[in-house]
């Protein structure tokens, strides 16, 4: 079925206040996100749909784009939920909270996978979906249904649909939860395949997710781009045998040196730099310009 671009359109959806007390004695918004209210602009798109050929794009290779949900599309800038996630968990089943370290090493797995194999809270496969299917519903309690595009995305995804480029979008949470947020921000019809937790086995580091996700856009991994914004999916891209760009956003672009290009907002790219990217040239450092993070500074 042919995408059509669709108007996608922001929320204002309250966090649900009538929460269990527990979750409100842990959940708080730090003041410092106190942006994350602001309604966001909503970038104006041309009128016509005609294709753009872009002066300098190799139209006879094609590649793919595969984007990670939080973080990439949607923002993710509240790095205290998961922990606080995992305390209400760990309290309701009188079981021991996990240390940083223990708490860094599952960021990115699949829950069920953490609880089994890391946690060994469980060897129950019965009991281990139970722990992972109730984590879930405490994270989206926690969180809310408040969701906030990144800057630059419209642009980018707009720019994707007009030159035919395959997208693919990926999260370790559920489908329910994935499809009920690309309904809440309007972005029905953009993304040719879905990947989530039902759809693969292991989490990150382990780079799964994103082999269904190429798999599904019938594509080879080495022609595959995937956007993500921690080291961690950079290595699970690379596990993956794709090259991988790291979107910073508000966070310090220095950190995320192991990506192969580095990007403040995905409107920095344009589909050329993609294409070059895909046939694995370099295209400069501007996303890693030290002066970005003098700008986040200056913006705090």
């Amino acid at each position: 079925m042919k995408r059509a671009r669709l108007k996608p359109y922001a929320t204002d959806i309250k966090r649900n206040t009538q929460a269990h007390e527990l979750y409100k004695l842990v959940y708080r918004l730090p003041e410092n996100l106190s942006w994350l209210l602001v309604q966001p602009e909503i970038a104006k798109r041309p009128a016509s749909k005609k294709k753009k050929r872009k002066e300098g794009m190799v139209t006879g290779n094609r590649f793919g784009v595969i984007l990670e949900w939080e973080g990439v599309v949607v923002e993710d800038d509240d790095p205290d939920l998961e922990p606080r996630v995992w305390y209400v968990l760990s309290l309701e089943e009188a079981k021991s909270f996990p240390p940083d370290a223990v708490l860094k090493k599952i960021e990115g797995m699949r829950t069920d996978q953490a609880i089994s194999e890391v946690l060994c809270w469980s060897e129950d496969p019965v009991e281990i979906q139970r722990l992972a299917a109730r984590k879930e519903v405490i994270y989206q309690t926690l969180r809310g249904g408040y969701y906030k595009l990144q800057q630059g995305v419209l642009d980018f995804l707009n720019a994707l649909v007009d030159f035919d480029i395959p997208i693919a979008i990926v999260t370790p949470r559920t489908r329910a939860s994935l499809e009920e947020g690309i309904r809440t921000v309007g972005l029905q019809g953009y993304f040719d395949v879905v990947v989530a937790l039902e759809d693969f086995c292991h989490g990150k580091p382990d780079g799964e997710m994103f082999e269904v996700a190429a798999e599904q856009l019938g594509l080879e991994p080495d022609v595959c781009l995937v956007f993500g914004n921690s080291n961690m999916t950079t290595e699970s891209a690379h596990n993956a045998g794709m090259r991988c760009v790291a979107v910073a956003g508000r966070h310090p672009s220095y950190e995320l040196q192991a990506a192969n290009h580095v990007v403040r907002w995905l409107d920095q790219l344009s589909v050329v730099d993609l294409q070059r990217l895909a046939n694995g040239e370099a295209i400069g450092r501007r996303g890693r310009e030290s002066d970005m993070d003098m700008e986040i500074v200056m913006e705090e």
